[in-house]
């Protein structure tokens, strides 16, 4: 509760306390602010009676992180008219109040806006939910191709901007229908899941990872040079072909073959070119043995 009122306030406070609400009193405007950025309301009461403006400072909670959909009500000590509840709406008002507050009402509107911020947090909760399940893939919970691209946008747009190489890694899971065949589709399934997280354990935060549809998967690797990407990518080949997944009592050798594309400077290069060039790499190091890794770039090195 934001007001300047004491006296009024700590009355409100007394009795919303024999119905079970917590209320915070700040009696200025800055302290209205600096409680907000501290801790979290699931309503707010703000007076239009107070030296700096109630809306002025409804406007600048808005502002906060997680309060751009907190119910707010403001409480004037002011007969108002239409033109000042309209005001009241333009800067998010639920409620608009006369004092002395109406104990039956104001318990009335308090209990509305408390059971909207719940709703509000729960579609917040569902939406964030539906977003994560249309965004990763639901078996290794990497992003999704859609998602991936969508993330390999916004990099490649970033190091457009500030000039910074980038590298991608194509890799493909070697053999991938044999083990299909061979021990069964869960097992394919367990070999998919323990590449991923293989591959999880290796990145660096800030970097991309997606499987795009199979047995393949893509690694954006950002701030990163060629000569970082083909490490990271002989890591990951190492780390995959010395690994033993034991899966319905069989020990399941894998392996898997990558095409590193390193991109001094993004700028120009779509997404189709960078993938395009990756693939290629990918496609020679699976026709010239498998379990290997081939570079393309600038600095390019020998294969390994």
């Amino acid at each position: 509760m934001a007001d300047s009122d004491e006296e009024s306030s700590n009355f409100i406070a007394e009795l919303l306390s024999l119905y079970n609400y917590e209320v915070i009193h700040a009696p200025t405007a800055a302290e209205a602010a600096h409680l907000a950025a501290s801790l979290q309301f699931d309503s707010l009461i703000v007076s239009l009676d107070m030296p700096n403006g109630g809306f002025t400072l409804s406007q600048s909670l808005r502002e906060i992180d997680g309060y751009d959909d907190v119910p707010v009500l403001f409480s004037t000590s002011e007969v108002y008219d239409y033109a000042l509840l309209m005001e009241a709406q333009f800067y998010g008002a639920l409620f608009l109040h006369m004092k002395p507050f109406n104990e039956c009402e104001l318990l009335a509107q308090l209990s509305t806006m408390v059971r909207l911020k719940i709703l509000r947090d729960e579609i917040k909760g569902r939406l964030s939910e539906l977003d994560r399940l249309a965004s990763t893939d639901p078996l290794t919970g990497l992003y999704n191709r859609r998602m991936f691209f969508r993330r390999m946008d916004e990099e490649v747009a970033r190091a457009g901007r500030t000039a910074a190489p980038m590298c991608l890694i194509y890799v493909d899971i070697g053999y991938f229908k044999v083990i299909n065949d061979d021990h069964g589709h869960a097992a394919g399934d367990a070999v998919l899941q323990q590449v991923a997280r293989t591959m999880t354990r290796i990145i660096r935060r800030g970097d991309v990872l997606g499987r795009i549809g199979g047995e393949e998967f893509l690694i954006l690797l950002p701030d990163t040079p060629g000569s970082a990407g083909q490490r990271i990518a002989e890591r990951l080949r190492q780390r995959v072909e010395h690994a033993t997944i034991i899966y319905g009592g069989h020990k399941i050798k894998v392996t898997i073959s990558a095409g590193v594309f390193h991109a001094a400077d993004p700028v120009g290069l779509s997404l189709d070119e960078m993938v395009k060039v990756a693939d290629q790499a990918l496609y020679e190091a699976k026709e010239t043995g498998r379990n290997r890794v081939v570079y393309r770039g600038e600095e390019e090195n020998n294969n390994s």
